[in-house]
């Protein structure tokens, strides 16, 4: 069975028995064991109910068949009521005209009005109408044109004056009339302010760092004339700088990677992705050996940066690799079915990646005592989450194995 029809059946179910009717389950038991032949799963839901309504009609009487129906409604009500009291979001139902008909506690803690206070005056009084974001005349009239409202952005006022920013959903209490509507509203204030001061401050601390570094750049340029050209320690000063650069780069993916509202996916062909990145590891580490296994084709859906997702791991496998010449195994492995996922192997034989390090690629956990050397494999992590993908990794003196796993289209 499904949707609607499989709660309703349920409810008369359960309210049989209550009332101890167990001839009529047995009646109904019977009928679904026998109609293996409905192999569509909304007919064997139409079958059924249509089995359940006729074994009330045949089985009991009409004060029966009434005192099993009007329990089953009750039950669907509470059931219902409990749900929209224990929701940790704002849940509002309007009429047609906008008019509040449900107010549940979270809507109380959201808004800080409480329900007495709203059931029968208008939902408008909480909308703020900020320019660039959705008002409520604007949701009921795309509900009444067909349209969904997910996750729309709103402006919405508390009785203080203070604005919250929040996402709607919204959906018509009748598919056939809209002649009312639920809301869900997400209070997303405190998550949008912390991000924006989080964009700023990643902003002004690159371009600062840009800025000082360009600087000493110039400056260590200038005293490169006054020691000799083999001095060590120019080269270490000069990788430092790159280093504090690239820092910030990434800083500005891993910013990328946490606006909760860029939400869009990208298809990659990481057959395409890996050639280049691999290509890329051979010039700047000429002395490491990679062997590569590739099919013709994988394509794999994620996060926008997803092909960054491979770059520490990659550069890891090499940079901590203390043997003079460094091995490396690079296999792709496409999907064994359709709902598979595409397997990508890193293998090194290394030290073996730190304990650290590996707490950070799985669960993403530091403390302050123990932390990762740097950003890179943060950025890898949560790449990779944000692509709906999981990370394995296995270590120990023989070297260390990263196993990828991403979504297919």
């Amino acid at each position: 069975m499904n949707g609607s029809t499989d709660q309703v059946a349920g409810a008369v179910f359960r309210a049989l028995t209550q009332r101890g009717h167990d001839e009529v389950q047995r009646v109904v038991v019977d009928a679904y064991a026998e109609a293996d032949e409905v192999s569509d799963r909304a007919g064997l839901s139409r079958t059924m109910f249509a089995e359940l309504l006729d074994a009330l009609d045949r089985h009991l009487d009409s004060e029966q068949q009434v005192d099993v129906l009007t329990a089953a409604v009750e039950g669907l009500v509470e059931r219902f009521s409990t749900v929209v009291d224990a929701a940790p979001v704002a849940i509002c139902a309007v009429d047609g005209d906008g008019v509040v008909q449900l107010w549940n506690p979270a809507a109380e803690r959201t808004f800080d009005r409480d329900r007495s206070s709203m059931i029968g005056r208008s939902f408008a009084t909480v909308w703020a109408d900020d320019e660039g974001t959705i008002t409520l005349a604007e949701c009921l009239g795309r509900l009444r044109d067909g349209e969904a409202i997910v996750g729309a952005e709103a402006t919405l006022r508390r009785p203080d004056g203070s604005l919250l920013d929040a996402q709607v959903w919204a959906a018509p209490l009748d598919e056939d009339r809209i002649d009312g509507a639920t809301f869900l509203v997400h209070d997303v204030t405190e998550r949008r302010a912390r991000r924006q001061r989080l964009a700023v401050l990643n902003r002004v601390l690159r371009h600062n760092i840009r800025n000082e570094v360009n600087v000493a750049a110039g400056h260590l340029d200038r005293l490169a004339t006054r020691v000799p050209d083999d001095d060590p320690s120019l080269g270490v000063v000069r990788d430092r700088l790159d280093a504090i650069v690239e820092l910030g780069e990434t800083a500005r993916r891993i910013e990328r990677v946490a606006d909760a509202d860029r939400t869009e996916t990208v298809t990659v062909d990481l057959v395409d992705v890996l050639t280049d990145r691999i290509e890329r590891l051979r010039r700047e580490a000429p002395e490491a050996s990679v062997s590569v296994t590739l099919p013709d084709r994988a394509p794999a859906v994620g996060h926008e940066l997803l092909p960054n997702a491979f770059d520490d791991v990659l550069e890891n496998a090499v940079e901590h690799n203390d043997a003079a010449r460094p091995n490396v195994a690079v296999d792709l492995t496409p999907p064994a079915t359709e709902e598979g996922r595409v397997s990508v192997r890193i293998a090194d034989d290394g030290p073996g990646l730190p304990s650290v390090e590996r707490r950070v690629l799985r669960t993403a956990e530091e403390t302050q005592l123990t932390h990762s050397t740097g950003l890179g494999l943060w950025l890898t992590n949560w790449i990779v989450r944000a692509s709906s993908g999981r990370i394995d990794v296995a270590s120990d003196d023989a070297g260390t194995t990263v196993v990828i796993e991403l979504p297919t289209p």
